[in-house]
């Protein structure tokens, strides 16, 4: 990208940034006016505006609809097919609403691009790209797209609606975290729940099961040319009869495809990257990055603590390159031997 491109996309970001904190404040600019401020970015404005105006509308109906008398209309966005009910999630690459899909009366998850994330084109080629990857992958543990678009500028896509959490809640919940802590809302019952404690051997054995069925998933991804690159407890969705369901293709890359990541680029989530992936682009990244993840997310499943613990990003870095975490059964010892080894092999650098 020229230097001139970026310094227009920077002014047109502090622009929206103005607009939205204007907004939050209750004032609603006058568009035209803005544009007419604004001649040299006023594309890339009215593209990003309609989009901001439904995202900030949307979070105050909804925010409005749960203080709301239940008997009466609740407000709630709409964005094309879909009724929006409630945010059950967000992250860098977009948030996530539970939501209705009027025509066919169903529920679903609506993962929504943030309306920032519509100037970076890598942002957006990356939120496509996981549609993309989610919607070729046909496995009973990988949650399925139903549908992409685009309405008013924004852009999103509709998978199915699981009910249920995610494995970081309940590590959470198992640390003893109470529920006013998690960001998620109120908890939705599943297996997980009858548990208090990561040192049961049924917590275990049911353990060790939500990873065989994320490691068939991960084997067919991988069959189909996709890797993931960022397993970690909260993409792996549990729900109420049991069933684990891979999710969040944000960062996939196809085989062979390598135009999204550049040399030196740090791809997924610092704590549960592979030491290829720390070594940021020394080494190859393939399908064994997704093995070594779900490995420390097992890991941490079992043991409650991360692989590599603490706040400092390089020194987190620096551990996953070179060092091995504690032995997982001196951490819990109702996991097996067999069960440890098996794990061991997986982060086994």
């Amino acid at each position: 990208m020229s230097d001139a491109s970026v310094e227009r996309e920077s002014r047109a970001m502090n622009v929206l940034e103005e607009y939205l904190a204007a907004l939050e404040g209750g004032v609603a600019p006058n568009r035209d006016e803005l544009l007419a401020r604004n001649p040299d970015v006023a594309d890339e404005l009215r593209a990003a505006l309609d989009g901001l105006d439904f995202v900030h509308g949307a979070g105050r109906a909804l925010d409005l609809s749960r203080t709301a008398d239940r008997g009466g209309d609740e407000p709630q966005g709409v964005l094309g097919d879909y009724r929006l009910l409630r945010e059950v999630g967000r992250g860098g690459m977009g948030v996530v609403y539970e939501a209705e899909q009027v025509s066919l009366r169903r529920r679903v998850a609506l993962k929504v691009l943030p309306f920032a994330a519509v100037l970076d084109p890598k942002q957006l080629q990356r939120f496509r790209n996981e549609a993309q990857a989610a919607a070729q992958l046909h496995h009973s543990h990988i949650v399925p797209v139903y549908s992409v678009g685009c309405e008013r500028g924004v852009h999103f896509y509709a998978m199915q609606y699981i009910e249920g959490s995610s494995l970081s809640r309940a590590i959470r919940e198992l640390r003893g975290a109470g529920c006013d802590a998690l960001p998620e809302g109120p908890a939705t019952p599943t297996p997980l729940s009858a548990y208090t404690s990561a040192h049961e051997p049924r917590f275990v054995r049911l353990a060790a099961d939500f990873a065989r069925q994320a490691a068939e998933a991960l084997d067919h991804a991988h069959e189909c040319g996709v890797i993931h690159r960022d397993i970690k407890p909260a993409n792996l969705l549990v729900d109420t009869f049991g069933t684990l369901w891979l999710t969040d293709f944000g960062l996939a890359r196809f085989r062979d495809e390598t135009r999204l990541t550049v040399s030196g680029d740090l791809v997924g989530t610092i704590r549960y990257m592979s030491p290829e992936q720390a070594l940021g682009g020394a080494t190859s990244v393939d399908h064994r990055t997704d093995i070594y993840s779900l490995g420390v997310t097992l890991y941490e499943l079992l043991t409650l603590e991360p692989a590599f613990a603490g706040d400092d990003v390089p020194l987190i870095l620096r551990a996953i390159a070179e060092r091995d975490p504690v032995p997982p059964r001196r951490l819990n010892p109702a996991i097996p031997a067999d069960l440890e080894t098996v794990l061991l092999k997986a982060i086994a650098k």
